[in-house]
C-alpha cells in the first residue's frame, strides 16, 4: 500500500463540552504517523543499515527480543481483558508488544513473515476481544498505545499485504472496545494527572488511526484545556501535576503528553508551542531534577493531592523515550537549547524502543493550534449582589474599599450537602472565572471559611463548586450535585496549604460544562485540585462570587479578600506592585543561558538582570519581556553568571526574584565513532559494546585487570573521557587505571591516572579531564585493579570527548 501524506487543514473546533479549543484536520490524516512517519522509519532504517550507533545497538536488542520473532506464539486472544482486577492482562500486553516489535522488524528487514505475524495477532484480537474493563483500563491503553496503534499504522502504511478490510476491522476494534475503555469515567471525567494524560494519549492515537476528526478535535481540546490532566497541569517552570508525587508518575504524565504531541505534530498540529513551549520546560525540569542539579520546587498538585513538600525520589533513572521525543521536537526541529535533557541523554540506556525516537535531523513542520480561549479575569470593585443561603442569619453584607472586599456572613456550613452562608455574586454568561486571595477569616469557629463559589442557581441545594479557605489553615473543595471523578471522596476534600495562617489564593473556572477548582500560593502557580461536570441542560448563566460561612449560624464572620478578579469585572481596582517571581531557573546552554521563572500575579512585563558575582551588582540585559522565559545569548562559555528577574506593571516594580547561577559550556563531542575497538582478549565484538553509545550494553572482561582500546582511524585531541559503570555489580567496576594515547598502537603515553574510584550507582557516568595530552589515533584504558571481583571487570561505556564546532 502506498504512503499517503496529506497536510492537515487546521480549523477551530466546536465541541459541546469544550467549545472553541481544538484543532482538527479537514482533509486527511498521515499514515503511518502515530507518531512515526514513513520518513522517520526510512531514516532509522538507513542508520541501522549503516551500523550507526546507538541505533544499531537498539535494533540489535529489538531483533533479539522473543516477541520480535516470526515464530512468536500468540498469548491470546481473549474475549475480555481487565486491569484492576487483572484478567488476561499479560497475554494482551505481550501480544501488543509483539505487534509493535514485529511490525518494526518487517520494516527494517523487508521480510513479509514479520508483517504477517503482526497482522495475524492484531486481527485475532480485533475479531475476538469484546471488552476491556477494570478501574485502571486507561493505564494500560495509554502505556501501550504507541505500540498497538503504532504497529497497526506501520502495517497499514507500508505493507502491501494489508487490506482495506484489515483497516476496517482494526478501526472497529478501537472504536467499539479500546476507545470506550480509555476513559470509562465519562465525558471529561479523567483520572488525575498521569492517569488522565495516559487516557488522552490512547484516545488521540486511536483517533488518528481511525481517521476520526471529531474524536481528535475533542482530544486536542481536552489536552489543551483540561487543567487537571493536560498541558495546563503544569506551571511556568515546568513542574507537572505529579512532579511532587514521585518521578515515575511524573514521567508517566510527561511521556503521555509528549507522545501525543508528537502524533499530533505528524498530523500537522503543533501543541509543542502551547504555553510558552511548556513541554520543553517540563522535560528540562524533569531532567534537571533527576540529574540531581539543585532545583527549587513550588507547591503544586492534582485532583489526587496537593503537595506542599517535595519528598520524591529525585535521581530516578528512567525517561529515555520521553526525553528523546522532547529533544527531537525542540532541540532538533526548533533549534531550542535543552541542556539538561542533552546531559541526561549522554548516559541513559538505549533500548529496543527508545532508539526509534532518537533524531539528528527533522525538517517536518506543523501549524500552531488556534489560541486557547481560556476565560480572562479583571478586577471588580462594585456590582456584586448579596444573598444569604440556607437560612443564614443575621443578614450578611459585602463592601469594597481600597483594593479589599469585606464580606460578612453567617451560616451553619458549606460542605457536602450543607449549603449555607453569605454569597456576594455576579452573573456570568458563558465561560468565566473568579480569582481571590483570602486575606483574613474571623475566628467564629475553627471551621469558619471564606473563598470563591460558582452556582448554577441561587436556591439552596443548587449545583455548585466552592474553594474555601478555613481557619484550620486548609482549603476545602466541594462540588455537590456535579459529576466529579472520584465522587464525594474527591468532591469533598480538605487540602493542606503552603501557609501558616488561613490565607491563600483560590480560583474557580467554568469552560463549557466543566468547572475546575484551583489553589495557589501566589496567584499564578495554579494547581487544579478539583473538577466537576454540569450534567443535563447547560445553563447559559451561572453565578460566581465570594462566599463566607461563620459555621456558627447567628454570628457573622467578617472575612477580607484582596486581588478579586472575575470575568467581566470593571477593572477599577488600584494598581498593586506585583510580587517578585517566586523562583527562577537558569540552564547551562552552549553560548546561551535559557531562563524560566514563575510569573507574578498582575505583572505586565519582566526585567532580566545578570551579574558575575553572587548577590550582584546586577546589570539589566533585557526589559519588557512579557512571557516567563528568556534566553541570554550574550554569554561566554566557561564563565559563571548570576541571574535575577523583577516583575513590573503600572504600579511599580517588584523586588528581585531568587537568584540562580549557571556556567554555560560548549559541549564536547564523543569522537569514539566509526572506528574499531579491541581488548586484551582480542575480542572486538565484546570491546565494541563499550563504544556503541548505549549504556544498556557492557564490556565484560574475564579478568580483574585488563585493557580496552579504540582506534579512531585518525588523530584527535581528547580533552575529556568518561567511564559509565555497568548495569551488573559494583565489584566489577574499574578502580585503578591509566588512560593512555598512542599514534602507533604499541607505544603508549599516560594522559591521566586514577585510583580508588568507586561508582555508587549502576549506569553512573564519571568524567575525567585530559590536560595537555596532544592528538592521538589510539586511546585505551588500562585497568590495573577493579573493586573486588576476582573473575571479571565491566563497564558500560568509554567516551572520548573532543572539541568540535
Amino acid at each position: 500500500m502506498g504512503i499517503r501524506h496529506i497536510l492537515a487543514t487546521l480549523f477551530l473546533a466546536s465541541t459541546a463540552a469544550l467549545p472553541g479549543h481544538g484543532a482538527a484536520q479537514g482533509t486527511g490524516f498521515t499514515h503511518p504517523g502515530t507518531p512515526l512517519t514513513v520518513s522517520d522509519l526510512a531514516t532509522l532504517k538507513s542508520y541501522v543499515d549503516q551500523g550507526r550507533q546507538p541505533w544499531k545497538s537498539g535494533y540489535d536488542q529489538l531483533k533479539a527480543d522473543g516477541k520480535s520473532q516470526s515464530t512468536y506464539v500468540m498469548a491470546g486472544p481473549f474475549a475480555t481483558v481487565s486491569r484492576s482486577p487483572d484478567v488476561n492482562l499479560w497475554p494482551w500486553r505481550n501480544d501488543m508488544i509483539a505487534v509493535w516489535n514485529l511490525s518494526r522488524m518487517w520494516y527494517f528487514t523487508g521480510n513479509d513473515a514479520y508483517a504477517k505475524k503482526a497482522h495475524d495477532i492484531l486481527i485475532a484480537w480485533a475479531t475476538n476481544q469484546t471488552a476491556f474493563s477494570g478501574s485502571e483500563s486507561m493505564l494500560d491503553l495509554g502505556d501501550y498505545a504507541y505500540r498497538f496503534v503504532g504497529g497497526a499504522d506501520i502495517l497499514r502504511g507500508t505493507w502491501s499485504g494489508w487490506t482495506a478490510s484489515d483497516t476496517a476491522t482494526v478501526k472497529a476494534y478501537f472504536a467499539n472496545v479500546l476507545i470506550p475503555a480509555s476513559n470509562p469515567y465519562g465525558e471529561n471525567m479523567f483520572g488525575a494527572a498521569n492517569k488522565g494524560a495516559l487516557a488522552l494519549n490512547a484516545l488521540g492515537l486511536m483517533a488518528i488511526f481511525n481517521d476520526d476528526t471529531a474524536l481528535l478535535d475533542q482530544v486536542v481540546a481536552q489536552t489543551r484545556t483540561l487543567a487537571h490532566i493536560g498541558l495546563r497541569s503544569s506551571n511556568d517552570i515546568g513542574m507537572l501535576g505529579d512532579s511532587l508525587r514521585d518521578q515515575g508518575h511524573a514521567h508517566g504524565q510527561l511521556l503521555s503528553l509528549s507522545m501525543l504531541a508528537e502524533a499530533l505534530w505528524k498530523q500537522g498540529i503543533d501543541v509543542y508551542a502551547d504555553l510558552d513551549e511548556r513541554l520543553l520546560a517540563a522535560g528540562e525540569y524533569f531532567a534537571r531534577v533527576n540529574e540531581l542539579a539543585p532545583t527549587p520546587f513550588l507547591p503544586f498538585g492534582t485532583t489526587d493531592a496537593y503537595y506542599i513538600a517535595d519528598n520524591t525520589n529525585r535521581g530516578w533513572g528512567g525517561g529515555n523515550i520521553a526525553l528523546n521525543v522532547i529533544h527531537g521536537a525542540y532541540a532538533v526541529r526548533k533549534g531550542r537549547p535543552a541542556p539538561y535533557i542533552a546531559q541526561r541523554r549522554l548516559w541513559m540506556p538505549v533500548d529496543s524502543t527508545s532508539f526509534m525516537f532518537m533524531k539528528e535531523v527533522d525538517t517536518s513542520t506543523a501549524a500552531p493550534a488556534p489560541a486557547l480561549a481560556i476565560p480572562a479575569t479583571v478586577s471588580i470593585t462594585s456590582g456584586l449582589n448579596d444573598i444569604d443561603i440556607g437560612n443564614s442569619t443575621p443578614t450578611g453584607t459585602s463592601s469594597y474599599a481600597n483594593g479589599t472586599w469585606t464580606v460578612k456572613g453567617a451560616g451553619a456550613d458549606s460542605w457536602g450537602t450543607a449549603d449555607g452562608g453569605h454569597f456576594a455574586y455576579k452573573a456570568l454568561t458563558g465561560d468565566g472565572a473568579i480569582i481571590a486571595k483570602v486575606e483574613t477569616i474571623q475566628n467564629t469557629s475553627p471551621y469558619a471559611k471564606a473563598g470563591v463559589m460558582m452556582r448554577t442557581g441561587l436556591a439552596q441545594g443548587a449545583a455548585r463548586a466552592t474553594m474555601l479557605v478555613t481557619n484550620q489553615v486548609k482549603v476545602e473543595q466541594n462540588m455537590p450535585n456535579l459529576a466529579v471523578y472520584g465522587g464525594t471522596n474527591y468532591g469533598n476534600k480538605a487540602l493542606p496549604i503552603a501557609n501558616t495562617v488561613p490565607s491563600y489564593w483560590v480560583k474557580l473556572e467554568r469552560i463549557g460544562n466543566m468547572i475546575t477548582g484551583y489553589v495557589s500560593p501566589d496567584g499564578t502557580n495554579w494547581a487544579a485540585t478539583d473538577v466537576g461536570r454540569i450534567d443535563g441542560t447547560l445553563p447559559a448563566t451561572i453565578y460566581a462570587g465570594l462566599a463566607v460561612v461563620s459555621h456558627a449560624n447567628g454570628t457573622l464572620n467578617t472575612s477580607t479578600f484582596s486581588n478579586v478578579q472575575v470575568t467581566g469585572g470593571n477593572g477599577g481596582a488600584p494598581g498593586v506592585i506585583p510580587a517578585a517571581p517566586a523562583t527562577l531557573l537558569a540552564e547551562p546552554g552552549d553560548g546561551a543561558v535559557p531562563l524560566r521563572w514563575q510569573q507574578s500575579f498582575g505583572a505586565t512585563s519582566y526585567t532580566v538582570k545578570r551579574s558575575t558575582f553572587s548577590g550582584g551588582p546586577y546589570t539589566t540585559i533585557a526589559s519588557g519581556v512579557t512571557d516567563g522565559s528568556y534566553t541570554d545569548n550574550s554569554v561566554s562559555n566557561g564563565m559563571t553568571y548570576y541571574y535575577t528577574v523583577t516583575a513590573a506593571n503600572t504600579a511599580g516594580t517588584s523586588a528581585n526574584s531568587p537568584e540562580d547561577s549557571v556556567t554555560p559550556v560548549h559541549p564536547l563531542t564523543n569522537v569514539a565513532t566509526g572506528g574499531s575497538a579491541t581488548d586484551g582478549a582480542n575480542n572486538a565484538a565484546n570491546a565494541g559494546l563499550a563504544f556503541d553509545r548505549n549504556s544498556a550494553t557492557k564490556w565484560l572482561y574475564g579478568a580483574p585487570t585488563g585493557w580496552l582500546k579504540y582506534d579512531l582511524g585518525h588523530t584527535e585531541t581528547v580533552l575529556r573521557y568518561t567511564v559509565i559503570s555497568a548495569s551488573d555489580v559494583a565489584p566489577r567496576d574499574p578502580k585503578d587505571w591509566q588512560f593512555q594515547g598512542s599514534n602507533d598502537g604499541t607505544t603508549w603515553t599516560t594522559l591521566d591516572a586514577q585510583s580508588n574510584q568507586v561508582f555508587a550507582n549502576r549506569l553512573q557516568p564519571k568524567s575525567y579531564p585530559v590536560a595537555g595530552g596532544g592528538a592521538y589515533r589510539w586511546y585505551r584504558i588500562n585497568i590495573t585493579a577493579n573493586n573486588g571481583d576476582t573473575a571479571s571487570t565491566a563497564l558500560s561505556e568509554l567516551g572520548l570527548f573532543a572539541a568540535k564546532p
